[in-house]
């Protein structure tokens, strides 16, 4: 089904590749390129505040198409699944989500201001992520783009099981964690604090 073209808008700065300062064109996980025209894929990004000062830094930033997301969501066990919809159940207001004014692209993109669950602002979260579902060169607005503060972040962790954690681990280590060949051969050293 064709999306109207009333719900889809050009990817903000915000959600574009802290690297490149562009738009995410490949997805993390399979390589598929995501800007042709009506490529459904969700970006994430993990931003660090500095407490007192005007700074964040990006932690991590990807693109992945809606098929390798799906992928992902199937292999969380029953539990997490039951337990991350119970959650967000609890905790968010759905009803606002979903009658969100898609004529004023500003809220919708505000929504990106506040944490989802605990409805902190950016500026008050040490960490906070943001996601947006895209489609080729454009973000949709059908599920309009969040953020969710650190701390909601950590109690979600809390209630996924060990196997989900560990498929979430091992996705982080494909493509976040240092290539392990940077440190054979390194020489076992020893701190010594004088």
């Amino acid at each position: 089904m064709a999306m109207s073209e009333d719900l889809l808008i050009d990817i903000p700065e915000e959600f574009r590749s802290a690297t490149t300062g562009g738009f995410y064109e490949h997805c993390i996980e399979c390589d598929k390129y995501l800007l042709d025209e009506g490529t459904p894929y969700l970006i994430e990004k993990v931003m660090k505040n500095y407490v007192g000062y005007k700074a964040q830094d990006t932690i991590v930033d990807y693109a992945i198409c809606m098929d390798c997301a799906q992928k992902m969501h199937q292999k969380m066990s029953k539990e997490s699944l039951a337990a991350t919809q119970q959650f967000f159940k609890e905790r968010v207001d759905i009803d606002a989500q979903v009658n969100l004014d898609m004529s004023d692209t500003d809220d919708s993109l505000g929504f990106t201001n506040k944490c989802l669950v605990r409805k902190k602002t950016k500026d008050e979260c040490s960490e906070y992520q943001v996601y947006a579902f895209c489609r080729g060169n454009q973000m949709s607005l059908e599920t309009p783009p969040y953020m969710i503060c650190g701390e909601a972040m950590e109690e979600l962790m809390e209630l996924l099981s060990d196997s989900t954690k560990d498929e979430l681990g091992g996705f982080f280590d494909r493509h976040f964690a240092p290539d392990p060949t940077l440190f054979e051969g390194a020489p076992n050293k020893r701190l010594i604090w004088v």
